[in-house]
């Protein structure tokens, strides 16, 4: 039932109970109490992530981090820096990777060489990402040049980062506009890629199963592997990236014979050359909220 209720989340995070049950094959009831329970002890959230490009976002980078030794405190000072959207500690050659999203490339510069001068870094080594192919809150597309949103639209975008089911009307009450109107203003942010909403799953819980990252050599430009990885149901992100690999790939697998299968389906196909694997043993941030331009900075764009 929670793997059915995911999917349906990740096609739409504001489905209805009616047509959850209606996908799941569960009463309204059932579903309204386990998305209750999931909610409640943090296995699952629904929420709104912003279009980077919205955020003044445009620097995107992937760091793997080597260590004197497996050292929880350079990873939690890595998680610690706002730049920040994703810090794991990993099994294999480096002991932490991590995403960091920048407004330009002199600011990843400054950040890269700011987690260089941990005391216990040894090496960093950085891809630059070309693009996101795959990804829960990565949009495929930039925003359209003649967007405008006001001030309101940014008081629904806060509330939905907190939680992306919020009612209509208590949305309405907050920001002061009719449930209608603010139903009309939700799906347009939606339909044009302003904010993408989708369940977020703890990596804590008993049932999480594994998370492998992969990087990705590949024969010419790759597009046939990366269409191929980006239409696995168990690939959760993929982009294409300059550097020491083509490719970066993140799976998940709900057991080691699930991921062994994976793995050698990916690494197997002719068009990869090599492949590199790393397994995250602790997340210690998966960051999808991001503080968001005023309507005056909005004004001045």
């Amino acid at each position: 039932m929670d793997d059915a209720l995911v999917a349906a989340l990740r096609a739409d995070g504001r489905m209805s109970v009616a047509d959850l049950a209606n996908r799941v094959g569960v009463s309204r009831s059932a579903v309204s109490a386990r998305l209750e329970q999931l909610k409640a002890d943090g296995s699952l959230n629904v929420v709104a992530a912003v279009h980077p490009e919205f955020l003044g976002l445009t620097a995107y980078a992937h760091l793997a981090i080597r260590t004197s030794g497996r050292s929880q405190a350079t990873t939690d000072a890595i998680a610690a820096l706002p730049a920040a959207a994703f810090v794991s500690a990993v099994s294999g050659e480096y002991q932490t990777v991590a995403e960091l999203r920048l407004p330009d490339s002199p600011a990843l510069y400054r950040t890269v060489a700011e987690i260089r001068g941990l005391p216990e870094v040894e090496q960093v080594n950085t891809l630059l990402y070309v693009d996101v192919v795959k990804g829960l809150f990565m949009p495929g597309r930039p925003l359209p040049s003649w967007l405008r949103l006001d001030d309101r639209d940014l008081a629904i975008m806060l509330r939905l980062q907190a939680d992306g089911r919020e009612s209509f009307a208590r949305t309405a009450e907050h920001v002061g506009l009719s449930p209608s109107a603010t139903r009309t203003r939700v799906r347009y942010l939606v339909e044009h890629d302003v904010i993408r909403i989708a369940p977020v799953l703890s990596r804590a819980r008993p049932d999480a199963g594994l998370v492998c990252g992969i990087g990705l050599n590949v024969r010419g430009a790759g597009d046939a592997v990366t269409a191929a990885l980006a239409a696995r149901d168990d690939t959760e992100f993929l982009a294409r990236t300059i550097g020491r690999f083509d490719v970066v790939a993140t799976v998940a697998a709900q057991s080691a014979r699930d991921l062994d299968r994976t793995l050698e389906e990916i690494s197997g196909r002719p068009d990869v050359v090599t492949a590199e694997t790393w397994v995250h043993l602790r997340i210690a941030k998966e960051r999808y909220e991001w503080p968001l331009p005023t309507a005056e900075e909005l004004a001045r764009r």
